[in-house]
Parts: structure tokens; C-alpha cells; sequence
């Protein structure tokens, strides 16, 4: 072989292995994507239901007996210096039956389509996202705003400007459309801070939502939070309709038991100026971990709504138990009796959703498994 002839191979080589370093750099350059989601399906009885020829019971395949069925993507990709770019696509189904979780019309991202910047001075999100306001409160709702029968659909319900279709849609003051946020941890002290945009042409605050949550998380967890979501009206330089909300929360932990407190009120107030609602919403439980696996909860909600043409209070007791089979897969079993008077506002009861009859007590019992992949 020529000396020609080796250096000719050796340049070869040395080509090659540069460009396969190249494309290793370009590889570990590139975003960290993760595929995700969790299928929550359960069968589940209620004794009372109403109908068109009076009362009924129901049995039926629920979908979200703890957790809602998603699926989505995330990911985050280093820019050097602690510095990373994030992201997170997410949207929800009916596990019992394949299809949208309301049968059809919303987004393919309804939860979440975000991208944003994370480092030492925290992170900023752009985009559809859970408010800063529910974020704060997860630890210290009894229930910790589990998919069915928690302090979830009150939050919720009670915020719903009849005009905002804007940063409001899909989930009601749960995930916020056009906002952008800040988040950071100070020590025990968590921070979210958030502003949704109208999008209205020369009305900055019409349509707009604002959330704030702090929580402390030391010896106990306190927390703390405040969300104000404005209506779109009619017309131009026009009042607008709008719900504001702010709550309170503890968890005391002491053994295998944890003991939670939480309140929220809330008010929304047409454009008119008159009250649509005007609640005040408690609960109150204990989480006993009484094995490795088990978690019992037992926990009771109140609400109250003074606003006219509602009356009375609503009162719901619930007792569940989760069975962790692994870390991905659970078994639970839950019992709900829902107490409705007269003329109370049943979208105070934590299950809202199930239709519970006013003036009548409703009893629900299910049991059901939670697979996250």
C-alpha cells in the first residue's frame, strides 16, 4: 500500500468519525421528549339519578373515578448554564369510551399546550396551562382535587363568567388559555403568578383572567389563593360580568395520618352588577396511609350559596380507599352520600356531575383501577 493510499484512508476515517461526533453533539442538542398519559375507569352505582318519569338509579362504566384519562407529551432541551427550554402538550378522553371527555367539541390540547424557559430564577410559561391558583392548593384540598368527589367541580363551577369563552373555556378557571406565568421556589415557599390574556382589541383586562397561589410546605402545609376571571361581554367599554375566588388551606401531618382543612370563597356578579353566585365552600379530612399500599380518606364538604334565588347547603361525606398494585397501577373504592337541600345550588356539591337531586340525599358507591404509562 502507497503512503498516497494511507492518507487517503486515514482522511477517510477522520471524516467519518468526525461526522459521527457531529451527530452525537446534534443528538444530545436535542430535545428530551417524553410520550405520556393515564387510562382511570371504574364501574360505579347511584341510587338516585333524575328523569323524565321521576327518579332512577344508575349503574354505569365511569371514566376519572380518581384521576382524569390523558395522554400528552413533554419534553425540555439544555441550553447550557442551567438554562433549559420546556414544553408540554396534554389532552383528556373518556377511558370508558375512547371518545372526548364531553363528547366531542374541545380542544385536542384542552389541559395543556405550553412552552416556556426554566432556570435558577424559575420558570416562565406561555400558553394554555393550569392555573397558578389550583396549583397551590392541591396539598391541602382533603382530597387533593382528585377527578371525582374533591373540592374540583366546586372550584370550578363557581367560576364561570356566562361571557368568557376566552381564557375560561373547557375547564373552568382549572387551566387557563393565553396566560402567561412565572413559578419559583423560595426555600419551603412555592410562587405562581399568572395573567390570561382577553385578546379583546383595545381593552386590555376584558376577557382576562389573574391567579396567584403560594403555598408553604414545612413541619405543616399552608396555603393560599386568588383567581379573577373577567367576562367578554357584548359590547365595547362595556361593564363586564366577573368571578372572583380566593381560598385557604392546612395540612397537619402527624404519623401515618394527615389531617386537611380548606376554604374557599367565591362570587360572580353580572354585568349588571347582580349576583349570580355568592358561595362559601369548606372541607374538612383525614388521609391515613395505613399501610405501605392503603390510603384511606375520609372527609367531609359543606357549601352555601347567598345569592338570590338559592338557598339551604349542600353536605357530602366520602370514604375511598387506594390500593397502589406499582407505582404506575392502583385500585380504589369510594363511597359518596351527597345531602342537597331545597333550594340549595348543587354545583356546590363535590358530585356536581353526577346530577344530584335537590332536597333529596343520593348515595354512590364505585370502585374502579388507574393505570399511568
Amino acid at each position: 500500500m502507497t503512503k498516497k493510499t494511507t492518507a487517503h484512508i486515514l482522511v477517510k476515517r477522520s471524516l467519518i468519525a468526525g461526522a459521527v461526533l457531529a451527530t452525537a453533539g446534534l443528538a444530545s442538542a436535542q430535545s428530551n421528549v417524553t410520550i405520556y398519559g393515564r387510562i382511570d375507569t371504574g364501574v360505579e352505582y347511584q341510587d338516585k339519578v333524575a328523569t323524565a318519569g321521576g327518579d332512577s338509579s344508575r349503574t354505569s362504566l365511569a371514566n376519572g373515578g380518581i384521576l382524569p384519562s390523558i395522554w400528552g407529551f413533554k419534553g425540555n432541551e439544555d441550553l447550557g448554564g442551567g438554562l433549559k427550554a420546556v414544553f408540554n402538550l396534554e389532552g383528556d378522553f373518556d377511558g370508558s369510551t375512547g371518545g372526548t371527555r364531553f363528547g366531542g367539541g374541545l380542544q385536542l390540547f384542552g389541559r395543556q399546550a405550553n412552552v416556556g424557559l426554566s432556570g435558577g430564577f424559575g420558570t416562565v410559561l406561555l400558553g394554555r396551562q393550569y392555573s397558578p391558583a389550583i396549583l397551590a392548593d392541591l396539598g391541602t384540598d382533603p382530597r387533593g382535587f382528585k377527578e371525582s368527589f374533591s373540592a374540583l367541580l366546586p372550584y370550578a363551577l363557581t367560576q364561570n363568567p356566562a361571557t368568557n369563552g376566552v381564557t375560561g373555556n373547557n375547564f373552568l378557571g382549572i387551566f387557563n388559555g393565553n396566560m402567561i406565568s412565572y413559578s419559583n421556589a423560595f426555600g419551603p415557599v412555592n410562587l405562581g403568578v399568572g395573567y390570561g390574556f382577553g385578546e379583546v382589541a383595545g381593552e386590555f383586562s376584558r376577557g382576562s383572567t389573574v391567579a396567584v397561589g403560594v403555598s408553604y410546605t414545612g413541619p405543616i402545609t399552608v396555603s393560599g389563593s386568588y383567581q379573577k376571571i373577567e367576562g367578554l361581554g357584548v359590547a365595547a367599554g362595556a361593564d363586564q360580568d366577573e368571578s372572583k375566588r380566593f381560598s385557604l388551606g392546612v395540612a397537619i401531618p402527624f404519623g401515618a395520618f394527615t389531617a386537611k382543612a380548606y376554604y374557599a370563597k367565591a362570587e360572580t356578579d353580572s354585568a349588571a352588577g347582580a349576583k349570580v353566585s355568592d358561595s362559601d365552600f369548606f372541607g374538612v379530612g383525614v388521609n391515613w396511609a395505613w399501610n405501605p399500599q392503603n390510603t384511606l380518606t375520609a372527609a367531609y364538604y359543606q357549601g352555601k350559596d347567598k345569592a338570590p334565588g338559592f338557598g339551604g347547603k349542600t353536605k357530602d361525606i366520602v370514604v375511598s380507599n387506594d390500593y397502589a398494585l406499582s407505582k404506575r397501577t392502583t385500585l380504589y373504592a369510594q363511597l359518596v352520600r351527597t345531602d342537597a337541600d331545597a333550594l340549595a345550588n348543587t354545583g356546590l356539591s363535590i358530585a356536581a356531575d353526577r346530577g344530584p337531586i335537590a332536597g333529596q340525599k343520593t348515595n354512590i358507591v364505585g370502585a374502579g383501577i388507574k393505570h399511568d404509562f
